[in-house]
């Protein structure tokens, strides 16, 4: 049934009463924790005590309190999304994150500063975000109440982005965001490349007592001493056959010996010890060498041939050498039999069976031969000492037993050598401090502390004070016992004995403090100042005992240089000394140019200073500026109150230096260079029309020239011209679109980050969290491919035939930069989104959006039906929220019609969008607003990557 316009509006404006009056009369219903509101379609439910989780969420081990979900609320808006980050002058609370790069891993130190309401609810638990792109966290780590964390198996020469996110204090949902981090970005690198903690001592500044000094503490990440000799020690064992052998090497059976002979006889003979221990030369018969050392043999061999032989020289060497059978036992990484070289010594097992284990001892390891002791081996004495004279040479079937370490002690902090050592028998302190190589220079051997153990039941402290004398006389007494923790803490950071001089000097910096010192004895004269430096102030920042509160003083920088005892005060230690430029401590005064020059804008004022010479400082006049006028205003001073004052002068006369014109300058004049009448800019003199028209092209246009009038001197439109499909861009509006753009963008990407981080805490169930993934998953990559898509900056225009055109409000007066394009006649509609089969259609005319939803498959279970909309080809947009009273106005027809947004007919070019349906789970009600801005932006950009969402 069709109706006029006025009777549609008429019969529109009876039946939302009729509805209101339905609605106010019906007092919604209540289920559980829902309301039912009535919506075309069916109704749809809303939490009415926010977002209502079965229980914590977990990640992990870590428990995720449900309100980490909203960050205070489910009823937040989006106009309300925290922006995370924050800036400095933001007050509140604020997450301060440290990164520290390693060798394939990265130290994240956190704490929370700014806090200023006492008992105020801080983050409890906290999570680590990190990915190797700004904003793009691939990986969330829970780690509990931790303040620190070490991210491992990290690429070296890798960028890596961190964030550390605090999550809401369990039952509490204040109107604060969660707190989130500043971004860090860190690169791993190799150990050679990290300095060694020497070299990076040396590199730290050294601060003063007015600097803002945080204690570092002692480093009690510590490594057992010793055990790394035997790291990778079977890869690197020797050759036995390539070892020298010495005078007293025992020969047994399996050794080979090479017999040279020559004089009377010429012979060589390669004779190996039998099991009987002889060896057979020819003519000669056996010799008995077994027990014999090396030199022994030798004789006995030469006496075997001196019985048939006269007038020869004989040489006896080693060739291949028997191997022996030896046992390692106990507390070694590879215990068993091991076969070595007779040569071999006790390290020389060790280290063929892995060496000890960490829970064996390097200071009692006993060899024991023919079931009786023969050694006892102390391998610090090689490690410490470089002693091997206990380590014996094995013989075969001798046993090496290394038991379970004994009692240790752990010395940590100013140290050359920090580690955990193995203690034997009575050692004091000053013998474990010797075993550490000694406190460094920067340590503090005026206290050293010690944490010790004792009745296997309580843990207690004892600090001891040297009162300046030598650790090693004053804690000789001191007996170190098992499990003791020795520190020794560096001593203060802050420097002593020192004044700071900054600010506009050549030389800043530390200064030696002298006991008596004044302003005078630090700047001795102004070569020690910079250029412009202010003479007249000069601020001394100092702290007071006994509570070194600071204070802050100022002295006329130009008398005390004079020597004026008023001015040139007494310096105190940890005094700085600051000297101010003048560009500081005094407004400079300028003046303003405006209007057509090239540089147009303020500089800086200097005495005598003309007209000429500033339009000179502003490069020069355009070429459309008007020279037979300017505007110099001027601020005048009276009594208490100013007042502007306008010059007009002729720029031509000014510049040919005209002294009526050419006029001398005063502090904060405004020269304004005008314009000539109708003047445009290169950039502003063209337009440029595309498609259907019979002559497209760039075309010049005059200040205030309508659109229709380049459409008429293009020859106007051809006849497959499709007018409701234009497109017209305008520069201006697309700075502005991408501008807005480029701030949602921004806004969405911090709001997905807080859900990425939050994810672990909202699934009820597998499902759940996969679903939310992938959700956040593909608006990631949404705003991805939105980020390299510029905004068209299209206006909505209905182009029509030029006689109604030119009488129509869409005839806009054009600007330089605009675009016209006018597509051919379309003849398809696109479906897109949640349909069995997005594709496009041939165009049928008369056809409404049920028709071609049905070609499409129609809608897949995930689409949101409530939510279609129609992107026209105009570019405007209509959606089923605009028709949910079953009426709307066609503006194809020209006429109200009735069925609702399924009747609407479509026209060429038309597309139509089912989005995804993101209700479903409760969690998606909150991702599905971020959905709805990202298709905005979608279509502010002229692209469709949004539509299926």
């Amino acid at each position: 049934m069709n109706l006029s316009k006025q009777s549609a509006l008429l019969f529109f404006l009876l039946a939302l009463l009729a509805v209101a009056t339905v609605c106010w009369a019906v007092d919604p219903g209540v289920t559980g924790s829902t309301m039912e509101y009535p919506r075309t379609g069916g109704s749809y439910a809303v939490p009415t005590g926010g977002y209502a989780a079965p229980g914590p969420g977990s990640y992990g081990s870590a428990q995720l309190p449900e309100s980490s979900l909203y960050g205070g609320g489910a009823e937040r808006s989006q106009a309300s999304l925290p922006v995370t980050g924050g800036s400095e002058k933001e007050l509140g609370p604020k997450l301060m994150l440290k990164a520290e790069p390693g060798d394939g891993l990265v130290s994240l130190t956190w704490s929370i500063t700014g806090v200023r309401q006492k008992g105020e609810e801080m983050p409890s638990r906290f999570m680590v975000l990190y990915g190797t792109e700004p904003g793009n966290y691939l990986k969330a780590v829970p780690v509990g109440d931790a303040t620190s964390f070490r991210v491992r198996e990290l690429k070296n020469n890798q960028i890596y982005y961190f964030r550390v996110q605090g999550l809401p204090v369990t039952g509490v949902r204040g109107e604060q965001p969660p707190l989130i981090s500043e971004e860090q970005s860190v690169t791993p690198v190799p150990v050679e490349e990290l300095g060694s903690p020497l070299e990076r001592a040396f590199a730290r500044k050294s601060p003063t007592l007015l600097d803002k000094i945080e204690p570092a503490p002692v480093d009690r990440s510590l490594k057992q001493f010793g055990y790394d000799f035997f790291k990778n020690s079977i890869a690197n064992l020797p050759s036995a056959d390539n070892l020298p052998v010495g005078s007293n090497y025992v020969v047994g059976p399996g050794d080979s010996l090479r017999i040279d002979v020559w004089g009377s006889l010429q012979a060589r003979y390669d004779a190996e010890v039998d099991r009987n221990g002889e060896i057979t030369v020819p003519r000669v018969g056996s010799v008995k060498v077994w027990g014999l050392t090396y030199a022994q043999a030798r004789e006995a061999i030469d006496k075997a041939f001196a019985r048939y032989y006269k007038g020869y020289e004989l040489n006896v060497t080693l060739g291949s050498l028997r191997t022996i059978q030896i046992y390692v036992v106990g507390e070694v990484e590879v215990p068993g039999t091991y076969n070595v070289s007779s040569l071999a010594t006790v390290i020389n097992a060790l280290a063929a069976s892995g060496g000890p284990s960490r829970n064996g001892s390097l200071r009692s390891v006993r060899i024991s031969r023919g079931g009786k002791p023969v050694q006892e081996l102390d391998l610090y004495d090689m490690f410490l000492n470089g002693d091997r004279s206990r380590d014996i040479r094995l013989e075969n079937g001798d046993t090496i037993f290394v038991p379970v370490i004994g009692p240790v002690a752990g010395v940590a902090g100013e140290v050359k050598r920090p580690g955990i050592y193995e203690i034997k028998g009575k050692t004091s302190l000053p013998q474990l401090l010797a075993m550490a190589g000694g406190i460094t220079a920067a340590g503090d051997t005026g206290r050293i502390q010690l944490e010790r153990i004792e009745g296997n039941s309580t843990r207690v402290v004892a600090d001891y004070v040297t009162g300046g004398k030598s650790p090693e006389t004053e804690l000789a007494e001191v007996e170190v016992q098992d499990h003791d923790m020795v520190n020794v803490f560096p001593v203060r950071e802050a420097m002593r004995e020192v004044v700071t001089l900054t600010g506009n000097v050549a030389r800043p910096g530390a200064y030696q403090f002298r006991k008596g010192m004044r302003v005078k004895d630090l700047i001795s004269d102004t070569s020690v100042l910079l250029p412009e430096s202010y003479l007249e102030s000069v601020e001394i920042a100092r702290i007071l005992p006994p509570d070194y509160r600071r204070e802050v003083l100022t002295v006329n920088l130009r008398e005390a240089l004079k020597g004026n005892p008023a001015d040139n005060v007494e310096l105190q230690e940890q005094d700085t000394v600051k000297v101010f430029s003048r560009e500081e401590m005094v407004e400079l005064p300028r003046v303003a140019i405006s209007g057509q020059v090239v540089n147009p804008g303020e500089y800086d004022y200097f005495p005598r200073m003309t007209v000429r010479d500033l339009v000179t400082a502003a490069g020069s006049p355009k070429r459309n500026a008007y020279m037979e006028s300017a505007e110099l205003t001027r601020v005048t001073m009276g009594e208490g109150s100013a007042g502007t004052a306008r010059l007009e002068i002729n720029l031509g006369k000014a510049l040919a230096g005209d002294p009526a014109h050419n006029l001398t300058l005063e502090p904060e004049d405004a020269l304004i260079v005008r314009g000539i009448e109708n003047w445009l800019e290169a950039t502003d003199r063209f337009v440029t029309l595309k498609g259907e028209v019979k002559f497209p092209g760039t075309y010049s246009i005059a200040k205030g020239e309508p659109l229709s009038s380049v459409i008429e001197r293009a020859g106007g439109f051809t006849q497959k011209a499709y007018l409701k499909g234009a497109r017209f861009m305008r520069k201006s509006v697309q700075e502005e679109q991408q501008k807005r753009m480029d701030e949602v963008i921004a806004r969405t990407e911090q709001e997905i980050l807080r859900k990425q981080g939050e994810l672990a805490a909202i699934a009820a169930s597998k499902e759940e969290l996969e679903a939310t993934r992938a959700a956040l998953d593909g608006l990631q990559k949404s705003l991805n491919k939105l980020k390299s898509a510029r905004a068209e900056g299209r206006v909505v225009i209905r182009l029509a035939q030029l006689d109604s055109f030119k009488k129509s409000p869409y005839d806009l007066e054009l600007m330089g930069g605009d675009v016209l394009e006018v597509p051919q006649i379309s003849s398809v509609v696109n479906v897109m989104g949640q349909v069995f089969n997005p594709t496009s259609f041939v165009h049928l005319p008369g056809e409404d959006v049920a028709h071609y939803l049905k070609d499409a498959g129609g809608t897949t279970r995930d689409g949101e039906e409530d939510d279609m909309y129609i992107i026209s080809a105009d570019g405007s947009v209509q959606s089923r929220q605009q028709s949910s009273f079953g009426i709307h106005w066609s503006d194809s027809q020209r006429r109200w019609t009735f069925g609702g947004f399924m009747a609407m007919v479509l026209d060429p070019g038309d597309t139509l969008v089912v989005p995804q349906k993101l209700e479903r789970i409760a969690w998606m009600r909150e991702i599905k607003d971020i959905t709805t801005i990202v298709s905005q932006i979608a279509l502010t950009a002229g692209v469709l990557v949004a539509a299926g969402l």
